[in-house]
Formats: structure tokens, C-alpha cells, sequence
């Protein structure tokens, strides 16, 4: 839950301002909007990039970045077959094909299979960082062999890194999600980093009606050098997003501290299996994910969870929004996906996930709940290994 568990007077008094000082909502107009902006600079200066640009979601963020990268129709974009399913509508929106990779122990892309399915149709790589454990220097080193874009849609590892970069401003561009299980909630809300002054006109372009933003001119008289669509943040977002912004540094500390707490307790307990990282230290702590022997077990192991109050994220409370083996409502329209078994195709992926916890960790987590916790998980252990 992260950011949204902090919601508070800071938040209030960020929106109290904008309405004694201006009322004005929509974003980029005229002079004397300013909250959004703000913001964009705040989060700019806090991910270390030249530009970045709110949007209204995390989907909003990903279908803007790839639209401006130019992705069109009949180009293949190679993904996870582990991710929320929007950066997959993302794809298809623009009438590209979506094509999944199988995830590794990390759970994240496999660079093996991602060379596998490079074709001269092959436009970008979109690494989606499920709460970051990465290879990203083997998908650099992929992109950059076959010159193919490298996008971060890194909207649940906003704070973490990857060997001293942050994720997000490593690939071409990077997205972000603010709803409410993310870093930051406000409310709804996404956003965009670059460092490439092309890609971020035209990711503010394509979420903003096609307007270019010419500085002098009256919207109304605006050009437009292609279509778009109505993304923009509302300044009520972006006052929140102000306040929320400027808890990050509490927010990853308290996470992780907490996750360690638990981590140290389990990752020890018969028939566990933690989620292996290459650079464990950048990664955030809001998750605790590990592997079980079965689907059985994780099945039983959630429902211990449950009787004791607590609860899973995704893992494998949600998995048929993450997990493209199901996604028989997008996948099977193109022609990559017709007449074949998907949930055969991404079986590894599927197998891995159905076997697996994702436990959530909340920044205000009491120590008696977390030792709750961690005899709750030490109890389930013990009964499905016996």
C-alpha cells in the first residue's frame, strides 16, 4: 500500500494552496497553472532525468511513451508474460503485437528468451520491473546488439535501482504508475522520464490532444503534428503528488526495513524458496516474494494467510490480471496467438507463479503484527511440508 497509507494533512494543505492561490485545473494552461508542473520538476530532480511529464495513469504513461518512440501498427514489441495487462493494451492500442516472454527466477524477462523472439519486426523491449529484480545489463546489452528500443514501464519499482541507477531512467524512456498500490497514490496519476528532448515533446503531444506546446501561442491556435489523446494530470493530482513526493524517502526505508524484518525470519523455513536478485539492495521492500513446491501448496499457504488476516499481492490473489497465459480476451486476435494453447506457450511463467506468494509489506507496520506475521508464514510452512 505504501504511499496511499500516509495520506494526510500534507496532501491537504498541497490542494488547500491551489485553491486560495489560482483554480485553475487544466493542465498547461496559461501561466498561472503551476502545481503539475511542479511536480514534474520535483520528480525530474528525484530521478536524476532532464524531463518529466504527468499524465492521468500508469496506462496513460506506457501507451504515451511508446507512442512516442513511434510504435505503429504491425510493429512486435517484446514484453513479460508477467505484468498488469496494461502495457499489453498499450501495445495492441497502437496496432502492435504484443510478444511475451517467459519470466526467470528473478521474475522478470528471461535475456534468453528475448533474443529467441527478436524478428526484423521488432520495434522495443519493454522491461516491466515487478517490484524490481531485473537483468538489466543483459537486456542493454540485447537492445543494443539488435539497435531495439529499450522502454522501463517500472510502475510498481518506483525509488528502487539497479546497481546505483535508478529504474525507470536506464532504458529510453521510463513510466510510472501512482494509483493505489504503488510508491506513491495519488489517486490516480502516472508519469514519464527522459532524457531525450524528442521522445518527451512527443509523449506530451500524444496526452495532450496532439497540442505542441508553443510557448506564446493561445491553446486555441496550438499546431499539431499528429493525433492524441486527453492524458493530462489534473493540478488536484499533482497537488498530491507534491505532498506524497516528498515522503518517498521514509516510505522505501520503512518498506524495507520491515521486508528484512520478515525475510530474515522465513527465508530459512523447509520448503521456501526466496526470489533470487542480482542486486538485491536497490530493490524496494513494499513485496516478500518465494516459491513454494506446488500450486497446492501455495493454494493451502494463502488460505493460512487469510484465516489470520492477512492477505497476498497478485501472488495468487490476482494472477489473471498479470499473467498472459490467460489472456485469451487480446492475445488470440493476433496471428502469433491463433490456434495454440497460450497457457501452454508461457507454462514456465504460469508454473512458477501459481507456486508462488507474494506477501504485501506495509510502511506502517506494527512490530507485533510483523511477528504475527512471520509465525503465521513459520505455521503454513510447517503444515504443507509435513
Amino acid at each position: 500500500m505504501t504511499g496511499a497509507e500516509l495520506i494526510g494533512q500534507e496532501e491537504l494543505k498541497e490542494i488547500q494552496e491551489l485553491f486560495d492561490r489560482e483554480k485553475v485545473m487544466l493542465y498547461r494552461y496559461g501561466p498561472k497553472n503551476y502545481k503539475t508542473l511542479l511536480f514534474e520538476e520535483a520528480f525530474a530532480e528525484y530521478m536524476g532525468v532532464k524531463y518529466a511529464h504527468a499524465v492521468s495513469s500508469g496506462t496513460a504513461a506506457i501507451h504515451s511513451a511508446l507512442a512516442a518512440i513511434g510504435v505503429r501498427e504491425g510493429d512486435e514489441i517484446i514484453t513479460t508474460a508477467w505484468t498488469f495487462v496494461a502495457p499489453i493494451e498499450a501495445i495492441v492500442s497502437l496496432g502492435a503485437v504484443p510478444i511475451l516472454a517467459n519470466i526467470d527466477e528473478t521474475f522478470h524477462l528471461n535475456p534468453t528468451e528475448i533474443e529467441k523472439l527478436i524478428t526484423k519486426k521488432t520495434k522495443a523491449v519493454v522491461s516491466v520491473p515487478m517490484w524490481a529484480a531485473p537483468k538489466m545489463d543483459e537486456l542493454i546489452r540485447i537492445c543494443e546488439d539488435h539497435n531495439i528500443i529499450l522502454i522501463e514501464d517500472a510502475a510498481q519499482s518506483l525509488g528502487a535501482s539497479y546497481r546505483g541507477r535508478k529504474l525507470g531512467t536506464i532504458g529510453k524512456m521510463g513510466t510510472f504508475s501512482f494509483d493505489f498500490g504503488k510508491t506513491l497514490h495519488t489517486g490516480e496519476g502516472g508519469m514519464i522520464v527522459t532524457d531525450d528532448k524528442d521522445c518527451y515533446n512527443r509523449a506530451a503531444e500524444f496526452s495532450d490532444h496532439g497540442h505542441m506546446h508553443i510557448v506564446g501561442l493561445p491553446r486555441g491556435k496550438d499546431p499539431r503534428r499528429r493525433p492524441g489523446l486527453n492524458y493530462r494530470m489534473s493540478e488536484l493530482t499533482a497537488s498530491v503528488g507534491l505532498a506524497q513526493l516528498k515522503k518517498i524517502d521514509y516510505i522505501l526505508s520503512k518498506a524495507k526495513e520491515n521486508k528484512y524484518k520478515i525475510k530474515k525470519s522465513i527465508e530459512g523455513l523447509s520448503g521456501i524458496e526466496c526470489r533470487k536478485f542480482y542486486d538485491e539492495e536497490g530493490s524496494q521492500g513494499d513485496t516478500l516474494i518465494f516459491s513454494l513446491k506446488s500450486s497446492n501448496d501455495a493454494i493451502e499457504f494463502e488460505k493460512i494467510l487469510n484465516k489470520n488476516g492477512f492477505g497476498t499481492k497478485i501472488l495468487p490473489e490476482a494472477i489473471d490480471w498479470h499473467y498472459g497465459g490467460v489472456w485469451s480476451h487480446i492475445l488470440p486476435h493476433f496471428a502469433q496467438y491463433k490456434d495454440i494453447d497460450i497457457e501452454k506457450k508461457y507454462k514456465a511463467t504460469g508454473d512458477r507463479l501459481r507456486r508462488s506468494i507474494c506477501l504485501n509489506i506495509p510502511v506502517l507496520f506494527e512490530e507485533k503484527e510483523i511477528q504475527r506475521l512471520i509465525e503465521c508464514a513459520t505455521e503454513a510452512a510447517s503444515l504443507i511440508t509435513v
